[in-house]
């Protein structure tokens, strides 16, 4: 099990963002392409998380799938997620495992993820394709809650712009705005 302390940063220029943190002395980790299928109990939701299959492709022709369930608290102004990963070989194969057991794909998304480190902490651009979410965002995790303000500091970034909502959560939003 995997525990990050994250927030969300919307409303974010991508440029001005990455020239911001290589100036500051941020080093880039990687720059990946992911297809993301979340999926959720045919009655409802998880009541305190979600289920996803991803698929990442990388810069050197290398992929990896992987099965994640991530279970969600909202700590304060923080979202803390535990995450139980197991890598897999199939999508379709695990998409029918996982329709028998009354869980089926809520929706598929396609990301460029740009990542980044500064102060130890791990920084990552998303850019959604347009139908899943239309506006890129960045997304920090934290390895603890003391570097928060640090680093939102280090990058002017406007709390107003900070949130611990989900992707789900944020579609969800825009369907209702």
């Amino acid at each position: 099990m995997q525990r990050e302390i994250e927030v969300k940063v919307l409303n974010i220029d991508v440029d001005e963002m990455e020239e911001k943190l290589l100036a500051l002395g941020g080093q880039e980790v990687s720059c990946e392409y992911q297809t993301n299928y979340t999926f959720a109990p045919e009655e409802g939701a998880f009541s305190n998380g979600y289920l996803r299959i991803r698929e990442t492709k990388f810069t050197d022709d290398s992929k990896k799938i992987e099965l994640t369930f991530k279970e969600v608290e909202n700590v304060d102004d923080f979202r803390v997620n535990r995450e139980y990963t197991v890598n897999i070989d199939s999508i379709s194969m695990m998409t029918k495992i996982l329709n028998q057991l009354g869980v089926s794909l809520q929706f598929k998304g396609e990301k460029e993820r740009r990542s980044y480190t500064y102060k130890g902490q791990r920084f990552d651009i998303d850019i959604w394709d347009k139908n899943t979410y239309p506006e890129p965002y960045m997304e920090i995790e934290f390895t603890n809650k003391d570097k928060v303000d640090e680093v939102l500091d280090d990058l002017a970034i406007d709390r107003a712009n900070v949130t611990t909502q989900s992707i789900s959560e944020l579609r969800e939003n825009l369907k209702n705005s």
